[in-house]
């Protein structure tokens, strides 16, 4: 509950000492009285400022009814790295310490305007960021707020109130065509590399889920690989969403490869059912070392075009972007690659893969 700051204050000369002092008067939010006391002004003009900086500084505090935006984002950030991904908690804090907090500060949470959103939007906007970047930023900070107005009784998010940033999202989203992965997988070195990228190219899982993979979720009779973790720097739990649970069915030469692979691995390594594909014991490679895989085999590739060219560049994320743009091309329709995928709506695939489907366009004249 806000009350009206009652405020008042008083100068006096300390005619013992021949210095000036003051007392300041308030209510805080409870209701009760409160008094700040400084002494020992030479001069009376020098109480006077200090004062006037003190009764500025109560008000500014904003109706008493104070909690400044950088605590509560501390707050925040407390509260969601007990429910949220370790991936999704390094981007809050990313957003949190990079923007929201060097501009908004200690503002008081309960005294900001629309208008303080939309002059951090404008200078956000001008620093040359991708839309899918700001657009991120923008919803920690409804969330941050939405926190208050849950813990806090804040009455309206000022954030929510102005709305995301309008600027065009412009994703990058490079692939491959099924030549260029077959010349990439051609030059790497050997079956468990060979696998591990044919895996993301043909199942189109996350590089997470795919590291966190075992023996035990290979299903030889059936083909198909059961997700259900993903490896995020070393620490397994469970996929991005509940979506991200799911079966995906594997055409016979990539099972084949995958047999082929469990007779090496049990030449080469300790085997357990329990084990990761990739790695040793339950503990998978890391991301560096499979980004290590890729670039190198990327250089090799370099070395045998003419000098100057190099090899078609994507980050290993967006093998599974070239997977979707096969099915697409061969007609798979939204909903199917959203399971595929572990989307949980087919809304996720039309927007960010809809540009891979021109020949829809031409495909319905035919019924006009």
């Amino acid at each position: 509950m806000q009350h009206d700051l009652k405020l008042s204050h008083n100068i006096y000369k300390d005619a013992k000492r021949g210095t000036y002092y003051f007392r300041i008067t308030y209510y805080d939010k409870t209701n009760t009285r409160q008094f700040i006391t400084r002494k020992g002004f030479k001069q009376r003009k020098e109480a006077v400022k200090k004062c006037n900086e003190i009764m500025d500084e109560i008000e500014g505090i904003g109706k008493i009814n104070k909690l400044p935006f950088d605590k509560l984002v501390e707050e925040y950030i407390d509260w969601y790295s007990a429910r949220r991904k370790a991936s999704s908690l390094k981007s809050l804090k990313t957003h949190a310490n990079n923007h929201l907090i060097p501009y908004f500060k200690s503002m008081d949470v309960f005294n900001m305007t629309t208008q303080d959103v939309m002059k951090f939007q404008n200078k956000k906007m001008k620093e040359g960021r991708s839309g899918e970047y700001l657009k991120k930023m923008h919803v920690f900070l409804v969330s941050i707020l939405n926190h208050a107005m849950k813990y806090h009784d804040l009455k309206q998010n000022v954030a929510s109130l102005v709305g995301n940033f309008e600027i065009e999202t412009q994703k990058r989203l490079n692939y491959w065509t099924l030549d260029q992965f077959n010349q990439f997988y051609d030059i790497l070195p050997n079956i468990q590399q060979k696998v591990f990228f044919k895996l993301l190219f043909i199942g189109g899982m996350r590089k997470g889920e795919c590291r966190a993979l075992t023996w035990d979720d290979i299903n030889f009779n059936e083909d198909f690989i059961h997700i259900n973790k993903t490896d995020y720097h070393g620490i397994v739990t469970a996929p991005k969403t509940k979506a991200s649970i799911r079966d995906i069915y594997m055409p016979t030469h990539m099972m084949d490869d995958l047999q082929e692979y469990l007779n090496w691995y049990k030449d080469n390594n300790i085997y357990k059912s329990n084990y990761v594909l990739f790695g040793t014991f339950l503990k998978a490679f890391s991301e560096g070392t499979i980004d290590r895989w890729f670039n190198n085999a990327l250089k090799k590739l370099d070395d045998e075009l003419p000098d100057g060219e190099t090899f078609p560049r994507i980050v290993i994320h967006e093998l599974r972007h070239s997977n979707v743009s096969m099915l697409v091309n061969h007609g798979a329709s939204p909903m199917i690659i959203a399971q595929r995928l572990g989307h949980s709506s087919t809304e996720e695939v039309t927007s960010r893969y809809g540009h891979l489907y021109p020949s829809t366009q031409k495909e319905i004249i035919k019924y006009l």
